[in-house]
């Protein structure tokens, strides 16, 4: 068992994210826990992968004795753990064990799911209090209450217990980018970085709603953060971990923008490495800008992931995309000019959808496909992700929720596949399956890429699995 001696003091605050997410950075809780050290409260940041190995299925016993070394090398007054949809019951467990081993300890769960379902993850007798939404000036908040035995009534963004009744504060305002310091990578173990995927983020939110995505309504409008922490971040996993950055995985890269064009810059004259997959997430209708293409020559950006989503026009309306199969043809043309290679997520079984769209789908994937104009192409299943109106009212959308079992919820299964969550009045799981079959067959038979995300040891991002 690895020890925890990257923790060089005792911490108050203990951040911990589940090890279902692998070898990928805990961009989330490293930027809290940076947040919180730089205001002077020493926490530790456990990636849970690092020290269980996630795909060998590892044991209760092994899981207990990790949180076990943690807690009693650290007596924190506080402890945490960022969950997403598909570790939900992973998260719920880890507060349980945490309890079990020191009932004093107040026991936080924040994220993406636990802000939207905050009532039902109250209810959990471990869970102490739930942070939704942005958590860095919360969090703050919340351990300086803790450590003072403040009111917690008086903090925004919190949903918590008393006296068997769950109590609920105002939202929070979102806070300033420019107070928030670049992150810590020292605060993570030092052989984790050397091997872990690591997102880099020039900004939060997303100036567009579409339909299936939960993210406009979590972050509520664009922020940018400084160039200069991206650059600072990247010269550090370059020069101190020799692990150049994996992708830029805003919710859309604006590539064009002067503040794209100054990150181009300072890559290029800085010289900073990237990694050999690197890619940058964007919408294929914002790649109309030929500056922008230009100034990702020289810089290792060979990459831009696209979500194109569908090749039906019907569905695509119903996704509030804003696109339409010309526009999705164009701009991937305008990336094969500038030797960009564009990659694709696309998505079964949106509501709207139904064989014969799927067809319109899969032909606009083989004309792209065949004319060279697609480097490879990922399709997944709809998911109604908490958040979205799809979630909240499924019936009226004419969607059937299969199951409500989280560790389900996510882009990877355990076993390799992938299977429906849901299904649509005219559209079932297993005519859906049938057209996922007969999308990866065209993949496997005109891409040269079909499978470029496991090829180049990526995932789908943080920003894709909720």
């Amino acid at each position: 068992m690895k020890e925890l001696n990257h923790i060089p003091k005792r911490k108050k605050c203990i951040l911990i994210s589940p090890p279902e997410l692998d070898k990928s950075c805990p961009r989330g809780i490293l930027s809290l826990g940076t947040f919180l050290e730089s205001k002077g409260y020493p926490t530790a940041v456990i990636p849970l992968s690092y020290y269980l190995d996630f795909d060998a299925q590892y044991s209760s016993e092994k899981l207990r004795s990790v949180l076990g070394d943690i807690i009693r090398e650290n007596d924190p007054i506080m402890i945490g753990v960022s969950c997403m949809t598909s570790d939900y019951r992973t998260s719920a467990n880890i507060l349980k064990i945490c309890k079990e081993l020191n009932e004093t300890l107040v026991t936080v769960m924040g994220g993406i799911h636990p802000t939207f379902l905050d009532e039902d993850c109250i209810r959990l007798p471990a869970a102490d209090i739930v942070v939704r939404g942005e958590g860095e000036w919360t969090l703050l908040e919340l351990i300086s209450a803790l450590e003072n035995e403040a009111d917690l009534h008086k903090i925004n963004g919190l949903t918590f217990k008393e006296n068997g009744d769950s109590i609920r504060t105002p939202n929070r305002e979102l806070g300033n980018l420019d107070e928030l310091p670049p992150l810590d990578f020292g605060l993570l173990p030092h052989d984790f970085m050397e091997q872990s995927l690591v997102f880099g983020m020039l900004s939060r939110g997303c100036a567009f709603n579409c339909r299936f995505c939960a993210d406009k309504r979590f972050w509520k409008k664009v922020r940018p953060f400084p160039v200069g922490h991206i650059i600072h971040e990247m010269e550090t996993l370059s020069r101190t971990y020799n692990n150049p950055m994996t992708a830029l995985e805003d919710n859309m890269v604006y590539i064009g923008s002067k503040r794209f064009s100054e990150m181009c810059m300072e890559i290029k004259t800085r010289k900073i490495p990237l990694g050999p997959g690197f890619y940058v997430m964007t919408r294929v209708d914002s790649i109309v800008d030929d500056q922008g293409l230009k100034d990702m020559e020289g810089t290792g950006i060979q990459y831009v992931l696209v979500g194109i989503e569908s090749g039906s026009p019907n569905v695509l309306k119903m996704m509030n995309k804003k696109t339409t199969p010309e526009i999705i043809i164009a701009g991937c043309e305008k990336l094969r000019e500038y030797n960009r290679n564009p990659t694709s997520i696309w998505i079964l079984g949106h509501p709207g959808d139904n064989a014969e769209e799927s067809e319109r789908s899969l032909e606009l994937l083989e004309h792209l496909l065949m004319r060279d104009l697609l480097h490879s192409a990922h399709f997944t299943y709809f998911i109604p992700w908490p958040g979205t109106l799809f979630f909240e009212e499924p019936e009226k959308h004419g969607i059937e929720i299969l199951t409500k079992e989280w560790s389900t919820w996510g882009y990877r299964e355990k076993d390799g596949k992938r299977r429906p969550l849901c299904q649509l009045k005219d559209f079932s799981a297993d005519e859906m399956t049938k057209w996922y079959y007969k999308a990866n067959k065209i993949i496997t038979e005109y891409s040269a890429h079909p499978d470029w995300l496991v090829e180049a040891g990526l995932s789908l991002g943080t920003n894709r699995k909720n």
